[in-house]
């Protein structure tokens, strides 16, 4: 079980069940806490063979090299991270995903999870990723007719997909785009989350040009759905929905515990921000945290 120092307390993570734990009995001072992220998120790539409305990934042919993604994960992986999740783009068309995936299994104590929309997941892919992820989470905003308008693909093919997660015993999460188009869909999903075994949800608030797009009335609305059916899933929303929501939040503190590495090889606060710090030829991973981390203060 990994251990990160955190000023709260002692956090706990064990990649393979999902468990966290944390001992809040005696809070760790600030100059004696990890300093990476507990989270990271990592852009692969930013190609895609889908086309949703809401995507905000950079339409670019941008790719992160292999070799540096596992230097960066190692070091991270010593600094105090937890987990580092693997999107883009498209992940799972990024030719080496399997060889990263199992490198970072092998050689730190990460948690690696990967968020696709999940119609490349074939049975060779899921034979290759079988005991070097933690959990595969799935893209999946509304059911039919929604579903196959936004994605372009059929909701039943993915389903038929997803049944191989669970006869391989791979953890399944989904993660919801929320907006005026899926929100009266997500009772009909929280049906399917339950249906397909996934040990989570993740609710996403619609973000363009860096900027929620539900008004006031339909805040108000989700937030009452949540409180309603939070208790039924395992539920949690995005941490930036603060000022809108109750909750429950994916992070206590996005500052400290979330980082994003765009596949243009920036390392960001958010996966929707631009700025942030490069990552060029030499750079140390965890230079580029305290810098931006200076950026913040």
């Amino acid at each position: 079980m990994k251990c990160r120092r955190e000023a709260r307390g002692l956090h706990f993570y064990e990649r393979t069940s999902g468990l966290h734990v944390l001992l809040d009995e005696s809070p760790i001072p600030d100059d004696s806490c990890d300093e990476a992220p507990a989270l990271v998120s990592i852009a692969l790539t930013n190609a895609c063979d889908l086309t949703c409305d809401f995507c905000y990934a950079p339409k670019t042919s941008n790719k992160l090299s292999a070799v540096d993604v596992v230097r960066w994960c190692t070091e991270l992986a010593l600094s105090g991270t937890l987990e580092v999740a693997f999107g883009g783009g498209e992940p799972t068309i990024y030719h080496d995903l399997a060889h990263v995936c199992q490198a970072i299994w092998s050689d730190t104590d990460l948690g690696v999870s990967i968020t696709t929309h999940g119609h490349h997941l074939t049975d060779a892919l899921i034979d290759s990723l079988k005991g070097a992820v933690s959990i595969i989470r799935v893209s999946i905003d509304a059911s039919e007719p929604v579903y196959s308008r936004i994605r372009g693909r059929s909701l039943s093919a993915l389903i038929h997909r997803l049944t191989r997660l669970k006869d391989q015993r791979i953890p399944l999460g989904i993660n919801t785009v929320v907006n005026r188009s899926t929100f009266p869909y997500l009772d009909k999903l929280l049906q399917l989350v339950n249906e397909t075994g996934a040990v989570d949800w993740l609710l996403l608030p619609e973000v363009a040009n860096g900027k929620f797009t539900l008004s006031e009335d339909e805040w108000e609305l989700l937030d009452l759905w949540i409180s309603r059916n939070r208790h039924d899933v395992e539920l949690r929303v995005t941490r930036d929905a603060t000022s809108h929501l109750e909750g429950p939040f994916l992070f206590e503190d996005p500052v400290k515990d979330y980082a994003h590495i765009s596949a243009d090889g920036y390392i960001r606060r958010c996966s929707y921000g631009t700025g942030g710090i490069a990552l060029g030829t030499g750079v140390k991973i965890m230079d580029a945290v305290r810098d931006l981390n200076c950026q913040q203060s």
